[in-house]
């Protein structure tokens, strides 16, 4: 389970995300929602992810902050600003590709930024199929590498979650 969480603040149509300590896809599901509320928003000017008070961060994680940059380039035409202070964090999210979607800043600034913590949405095996398998498509996006690491893990999901479907509509009938 996640010993970590996720933050949120906004204003004025600046939207701050705090990771902090081990972030895991637990995590992800509130998140993911938050992103698509804000993908909608017409006052958006900027986001700040801020990992300087994270200790771990998974792929999926990762996939939904690309997910975040990505969106925000299309969509606003913004490119989003990252802080990391930990360099295996850093380096990290550079090799999965974060840096064509986010300026990278080594930055140690206020940790008492007044953020929120998102509050946990309830984790079905559904949802979380759901996000696991957006964020890691998200990933492959950025560069051949992601593509090659991640293929085969999305080619299972996609089969689990086509199968989830397939169940589902069974019953619906």
């Amino acid at each position: 389970m996640s010993t970590g969480h996720v933050e949120y603040a906004s204003l004025d149509g600046t939207h701050i995300f705090k990771l902090i300590g081990e972030v895991r896809a637990q995590s992800c599901i509130s998140l993911d929602k938050l992103l698509s509320k804000i993908e909608q928003q017409t006052n958006v000017v900027g986001a700040i992810v801020d990992l300087t008070q994270t200790t771990f961060i998974d792929s999926t994680v990762l996939g939904v902050l690309a997910k975040l940059g990505l969106k925000l380039k299309q969509v606003h035409q913004i490119q989003a600003v990252m802080l990391s202070t930990n360099p295996d964090i850093t380096t990290l999210a550079n090799s999965m590709g974060l840096g064509q979607v986010f300026v990278i800043l080594n930055y140690c600034g206020d940790p008492s930024v007044c953020t929120r913590a998102l509050i946990e949405e309830h984790v079905t095996h559904s949802n979380m199929l759901s996000t696991v398998l957006d964020a890691h498509k998200t990933l492959m996006k950025l560069n051949d590498s992601n593509q090659n690491m991640f293929e085969p893990l999305v080619k299972q999901l996609q089969k689990e979650q086509d199968n989830l479907e397939q169940v589902s509509n069974q019953q619906n009938v």
